[in-house]
């Protein structure tokens, strides 16, 4: 299987095209994979299901209809985003609760580790998931951390660290360094990338990148949290008035630098279920199909 799920997804369906059932079980999981984190980008977890359900059942049902591989992700990638506008198009922002958060409001999440981080990341974070900040603001205020789009990438891990090590958020993807091929990410989750051409190449382009997939699709609820305002009072350069949970959070000491006991032994959530069950029924269809 290691040399199977190493290989592209046009290799992958050329051996499904010749036979091999592995080949396309491991093709089946990656396209469910892609969908969901592209879905729950675009909708939220829980607005996603429909759409993401009847892509993968489009997809089960009319790839064996294809003969080259290399129309393969841009055929993929229309039935998706046909699903997406049929359920309403991007969604502006909010609070999205699944199964990572622990159905807890992603909002709340965000101000209980807000202490853990520097003003500057929290309004660099703040300005980046801001759609209606200029993007020249946002160069400006990351330039003091090694500039855009780096500076945006490790605040962006600083606070999935504390989501991590303060709310006990199972996240998978959580590197040390940030990855600089990822430059585009920040465009991406703030929606600041143009819907149709620029979008729809980045789409494709995570495709090629399983990682990047499961960092968008566990990242999500916050990325709309975000997007919903969730940090706006730090978007000025002076502090804002704490809110209530950030107060708690200090008069305890957990501040930033704070290495509390109570961070120990907590109970990390279940990794979201990528749709793997509907990748499983992908599966068996396309083990059937030819």
């Amino acid at each position: 299987m290691s040399d199977i799920a190493g290989q592209t997804t046009q290799q992958l369906f050329n051996k499904w095209r010749s036979g091999d059932a592995q080949a396309g079980q491991v093709m089946a999981q990656r396209f469910s994979d892609w969908y969901y984190a592209i879905s729950a980008s675009r909708l939220g977890d829980r607005n996603c299901r429909t759409a993401l359900q009847r892509a993968c059942q489009r997809f089960a049902q009319g790839v064996a209809s294809l003969t080259d591989a290399k129309q393969l992700p841009t055929w993929a990638h229309g039935i998706i985003t046909e699903e997406i506008q049929a359920a309403g198009g991007r969604t502006g922002g909010g609070d999205h609760p699944n199964a990572l958060t622990g159905q807890r409001n992603p909002t709340d999440l965000l101000h209980q580790v807000a202490p853990h981080l520097s003003h500057q990341q929290l309004r660099l974070l703040a300005l980046s998931f801001e759609p209606t900040a200029p993007l020249h603001e946002v160069k400006s205020a990351a330039d003091a951390s090694g500039g855009y789009p780096l500076a945006v990438l490790k605040a962006r891990y600083v606070l999935k660290r504390a989501l991590v090590s303060e709310c006990g958020v199972a996240f998978t993807e959580v590197p040390d360094k940030a990855n600089l091929d990822w430059g585009p990410l920040p465009l991406y989750e703030g929606g600041r990338m143009t819907e149709g051409k620029e979008e729809n190449a980045f789409e494709i382009w995570m495709l090629s990148d399983l990682r990047l997939c499961k960092d968008i699709a566990e990242f999500a609820a916050f990325a709309l949290a975000l997007r919903g305002g969730a940090y706006a009072a730090y978007r000025h350069d002076a502090p804002p008035e704490l809110h209530p949970s950030h107060q708690a959070a200090v008069a305890r000491g957990q501040g930033p630098a704070s290495n509390s006991a109570q961070n120990q032994g907590k109970r990390k959530l279940p990794m979201v279920l990528l749709a793997i069950g509907i990748a499983a029924a992908i599966a068996v269809a396309l083990m059937t199909l030819l």
